[in-house]
C-alpha cells in the first residue's frame, strides 16, 4: 500500500525553496526545486499546495532565465485556489508583477504590485514582505518616482540589513538608493553608499560587477569618462555578469563611452546583433543613436533611435540620450543645437514622471 505524503511536508519544502529565491541563491534554489518536484509527485491531493507550487515555480523560472541573459514572455494562468486564498492571491499578483518588471513594463508591474499590496497583511514571513517592498521600490525607481522608491527600499532594508542570509538583497536595495542619490545630485551620499556595497559585494561576483557598473554610471554623470571605462571593463571581465542582460547593457555603455572619448575599437555590430536576438529594444535604439552620432554622421539614425525609445515610453532613457546629444553639439561648438536638446532633457523628465501619475 502506497501512503501519500502529507501536504504540510510538501508545503514546508516549497517555503524553503521560496526562501532561496528571495535570497537570490539560485544554486540552492535549483536543488530545492528538484527536491520539491519529487515530493509533489508523492503528495496527497491538495489544490492550494499545487497552486503555491505553480507560483513559486514561475518565480524560479523568471529569475533563473534572467540571470542567464534570457527573458521569458509568459502568461501565468490563474490557479484554481488563488482567488479563494488571500496569500495565494497576493503571490499571484506579486509574481505577475515580477514578470512585467523583468520584461521592462514598469507601469504594468506597479499596477500588479499595488493589487498585491492590498493583501500584504496576509503575508506572515518578514523576508517575503521585505522582498515585496524591494521589488515595488525598484519599479517606482524605474519611473523616476524617487520618494516612493526610497521609502519602499528603506522598508525592505529594515529586515535585510539585519539578516546575513540576505546580503544580496541588501546590496540591491542600496544600489537603488545610491542611484537615487546620484540622480538628485547628492554625490557625497552616493559615494558613501557605493564604498559600503563595494566591500560587502566582493563575495558575490555578479553583484560585485553590478556595483562596479552602477558606479561607472555615476562617473559618467560627472563626465569622468576614463574612470567609467575602467570600471566597466573590470565589471565585464567577470563571466557571471558579462553573460547577463545587464551585462549586455554594460557592453553598450562601454562602447558608447569609448565612442565619446575617441578610443572605440569596434564591437557595435556584434552588440546590435545580440540585442536583436534577445529582443532588447532599449539597446537596439541606443546603438542606433551611437552609430548615427559617432560613426555614420547620420542624424536621421539618431532620431530613429530616440523615437523607438519614446514609442516604448522609455522617457528616462530619452532624457539621457538628449543630454548626450546636447553634450555632443556643445563639443562641436554648436551651442544653439546643444541648448535645444538640453531643454528636451527636462521635457522627457516630466513625461517620465507623468507615466506614474495614476499609480500614486
Amino acid at each position: 500500500m502506497i501512503i501519500a505524503l502529507s501536504s504540510s511536508i510538501v508545503g514546508s519544502k516549497i517555503v524553503e525553496w521560496h526562501s532561496c529565491l528571495i535570497a537570490k541563491d539560485m544554486v540552492r534554489a535549483q536543488v530545492t526545486k528538484e527536491e520539491t518536484k519529487s515530493l509533489i509527485m508523492q503528495m496527497e491531493p491538495n489544490e492550494k499546495i499545487l497552486a503555491y507550487y505553480q507560483l513559486v515555480s514561475f518565480k524560479h523560472d523568471l529569475l533563473s532565465t534572467y540571470e542567464k541573459g534570457e527573458l521569458i514572455e509568459s502568461t501565468l494562468l490563474t490557479p484554481i485556489e488563488a482567488e479563494r486564498d488571500d496569500y495565494l492571491h497576493f503571490m499571484y499578483y506579486f509574481v505577475s508583477g515580477q514578470n512585467e518588471f523583468l520584461n521592462e513594463r514598469y507601469k504594468s508591474a506597479i499596477n500588479m504590485y499595488k493589487i498585491a499590496e492590498r493583501l500584504i497583511e496576509k503575508v506572515n514571513v518578514p523576508a517575503e514582505k521585505a522582498d515585496f517592498y524591494q521589488e515595488l521600490g525598484m519599479s517606482y525607481y524605474r519611473i523616476d518616482q524617487y520618494t516612493f522608491a526610497a521609502s519602499y527600499m528603506e522598508q525592505a532594508l529594515e529586515f535585510f540589513e539585519h539578516n546575513t542570509m540576505y546580503v544580496v538583497n541588501e546590496i540591491r536595495c542600496k544600489l537603488v538608493l545610491a542611484a537615487i542619490a546620484t540622480e538628485l545630485d547628492k554625490q557625497p551620499l552616493a559615494e558613501r553608499i557605493y564604498d559600503e556595497i563595494i566591500l560587502i559585494s566582493k563575495p558575490f561576483p555578479y553583484y560585485y560587477s553590478l556595483v562596479l557598473h552602477n558606479v561607472s554610471q555615476n562617473r559618467l554623470t560627472q563626465r569622468r569618462v576614463e574612470e567609467a571605462i575602467d570600471l566597466l571593463e573590470e565589471a565585464l571581465a567577470i563571466k557571471e555578469f558579462s553573460q547577463s542582460i545587464t551585462g549586455l547593457k554594460a557592453k553598450y555603455n562601454l562602447l558608447n563611452a569609448r565612442l565619446r572619448n575617441n578610443t572605440y575599437k569596434g564591437g557595435l555590430d556584434e552588440l546590435e546583433f545580440n540585442a536583436k536576438a534577445q529582443k532588447l529594444m532599449e539597446i537596439k535604439a541606443k546603438c542606433k543613436v551611437s552609430r548615427g552620432l559617432y560613426l555614420d554622421n547620420d542624424f536621421s539614425e539618431v532620431l530613429i533611435g530616440v523615437e523607438m525609445l519614446k514609442a516604448n515610453e522609455k522617457y528616462f532613457e530619452c532624457s539621457e540620450i538628449y543630454d548626450e546629444i546636447s553634450q555632443y553639439f556643445e563639443s562641436k561648438g554648436d551651442l544653439a543645437t546643444a541648448l535645444k536638446y538640453a531643454r528636451l532633457v527636462h521635457a522627457m523628465s516630466k513625461k517620465q514622471s507623468n507615466v506614474g501619475e495614476d499609480l500614486i
